[in-house]
């Protein structure tokens, strides 16, 4: 009973991660029709940025906002002055350009900081647990998965009530009809990038609080991304969120009862196993599977 209860708190834990990096992540490629390879480097950005603020004094907590909103004009720059020039090019160029961005940002953050990982004290009000039938569960696990929770309901709610929301969904739809009926287009692009990379950054600072910083985390939760969005299915909102629940329970039952190295192994059989009955992923929408 206990090793069920802590594979569900660590299964919570872990899809609320991966439920907002596979939301930013699949913005982009949804949107844009961009594979986003750079998509690392603004979680280890954002993994940084909260510990140089943690370092400076202020509290962990109150860097996850302005973490946000210095992830979110870097990727609206990003977008504009980098992404644009690809986006009508080849599929190679956009994902040869943003790969090689990525690693890039990786050496240099190699360069910087070495890769050392970087882990912060936590805060005092978020270092006791609390026992739940037997198992403890530690307080910063239990604020981590419920930011997590609300960064997601609150990404749910701007796309599906407000204006700019539903320009996103209308330009995924169908970019001409969009620009027909008056949106512009390239403000959305950056819109939606800039919103990709607060999220990617949120999910870095996330990181920090229950891991720890180095240049490749972004990279070691990428792989975990990409196999709940393909799990999920483009086209969809909610898809990544059930992705992110089905790969974090089986992430967390296969680390337990066999041992961690074959958790992402178990993940991608998973999806493989999805996609071969179900090509367009669990909730995706046929027009995304070409």
């Amino acid at each position: 009973m206990e090793l069920i209860l802590q594979i569900f708190f660590d299964s919570l834990l872990l899809a609320g991660l991966l439920a907002v990096g596979a939301l930013g992540f699949t913005l982009v490629w949804g949107v844009l029709n961009v594979l986003n390879l750079m998509y690392p480097a603004f979680i280890m950005g954002g993994a940084y940025l909260s510990y140089w603020l943690w370092s400076l004094g202020f509290d962990y907590l109150l860097t996850i906002p302005i973490t946000i909103a210095v992830m979110f004009c870097i990727g609206w720059l990003i977008q504009r002055y980098l992404i644009d020039y690809v986006m009508n090019g080849p599929h190679a160029l956009g994902i040869t350009l943003t790969y090689g961005v990525n690693l890039i940002v990786v050496g240099l953050a190699l360069y910087y900081f070495t890769a050392t990982d970087r882990s912060i004290i936590v805060p005092e009000y978020l270092a006791g647990f609390v026992e739940l039938w037997g198992i403890k569960v530690p307080y910063v696990r239990i604020a981590t998965t419920a930011i997590a929770l609300v960064l997601t309901g609150s990404a749910w709610w701007f796309f599906d009530k407000t204006e700019y929301g539903a320009a996103i969904r209308a330009t995924r739809l169908d970019q001409e009809a969009a620009q027909l009926v008056g949106i512009k287009i390239r403000t959305i692009f950056n819109l939606t990038t800039a919103i990709s990379a607060a999220l990617a950054g949120a999910m870095g600072t996330l990181i920090v609080l229950v891991f720890s910083a180095s240049p490749y985390t972004g990279d070691h939760f990428f792989l975990q991304i990409i196999t709940v969005t393909v799990l999920g299915g483009l086209g969809s909102i909610i898809g990544p969120l059930l992705g992110a629940a089905l790969v974090g329970i089986a992430i967390s039952t296969t680390s337990h009862l066999i041992g961690v190295t074959y958790g992402v192994l178990v993940g991608a059989l998973i999806v493989l196993i999805v996609l071969a009955v179900r090509p367009k992923g669990l909730l995706g929408r046929r027009f995304y599977e070409a």
